[in-house]
């Protein structure tokens, strides 16, 4: 029976998994905010506050793995060697909870009413978040793939499926949000919408995550392992039912119903499209996990 990785476990899933929703639901709300202005104004708070939490959740769960919270909080002030991956990241995830943190305060009400000026920083905030955010939802995979001795993580095709999945993530915690709170002619295309992308977002995860397992069944001998720990191994059963079935397929093809029949959602009052983001986030969660597990290590 092939040994698992366990070195880093659950916290480093959440942090993973945290890090790229919060990127994917802000950056879906920045360009909903460039594409229609204040139209849909509270689902864009939602969003970056929704991200803002996350994004700190998840940094607080990362310094908690490393052993001494309290010192990796100012290593950040030794972070000056802009080769090291490490201290890219770590100026990324102190840039984005600043940078979010001032967006979600520009719709805030009772922050505008007496700081008029982040009502007119709202489109440049925007402007500055997409790229931003697409940044944190990449260094989550960069972090893992620039560890060679896990051949599985060891790609760069790890920073495009987390990336993807991140966005995947993100629009469905945006339009649970939608779904629930958005009402009248102009909500039911900003739901369309979502759902449009979100079949575009999980067809693109896919067609990374077939690529990535067959680089990596095609690599070298661990590689080809811990893919097969995932694909026919002793995580088989949770990657294809949970991550693939229930995360992408299900998701897919609510999306598409919704887009063919958008009365759906109204007549079970929400309970059908929120099957699908619930299942979506899941499957996001459950990849992430999986992905960490079956790193296994070169042998020596």
């Amino acid at each position: 029976m092939i040994e698992l990785q366990t070195t880093w476990g659950w916290e480093i899933a959440i942090y993973l998994f945290l890090g790229g929703l919060a990127a994917g639901a802000i950056c879906a709300a920045a360009i909903l905010n460039l594409a229609t202005g204040e139209r849909f104004k509270n689902t864009i708070r939602f969003s970056a506050w929704a991200s803002v939490i996350a994004l700190v959740v998840g940094v607080s769960l990362l310094l908690l793995e490393v052993g001494l919270p309290f010192r990796a909080i100012v290593l950040f002030k030794s972070f000056v060697n802009f080769d090291s991956w490490m201290t890219v990241g770590a100026w990324l995830l102190i840039g984005g909870v600043l940078i979010y943190g001032v967006y979600a305060l520009a719709f805030t009400g009772c922050v505008t009413r007496r700081l008029r000026f982040l009502q007119r920083w709202r489109t440049i905030l925007a402007i500055i978040v997409i790229p931003l955010s697409l940044a944190i939802a990449a260094y989550t995979g960069v972090l893992l793939s620039v560890l060679w001795a896990r051949p599985l993580w060891d790609t760069w095709f790890l920073p495009a499926l987390f990336t993807a999945s991140a966005l995947n993530t993100g629009v469905a915690l945006v339009a649970a949000y939608a779904n629930l709170r958005e009402s009248g002619e102009k909500a039911a295309s900003l739901r369309k919408a979502l759902e449009i992308s979100a079949v575009s977002l999980i067809a693109l995860e896919g067609t990374i995550l077939g690529c990535y397992l067959a680089s990596m069944l095609s690599g070298s001998e661990v590689a080809a392992l811990s893919a097969q720990v995932l694909t026919t191994g002793e995580l088989s059963l949770l990657f294809w039912l949970i991550v693939v079935g229930l995360g992408l397929a299900v998701p897919l093809l609510v999306s598409i119903i919704l887009i063919i029949r958008s009365d759906i959602a109204r007549k079970t009052r929400g309970v059908f499209p929120m099957l699908g983001i619930l299942l979506c986030l899941g499957g996001g969660f459950t990849l992430r996990l999986l992905v960490l597990s079956a790193g296994l290590p070169i042998l020596t």
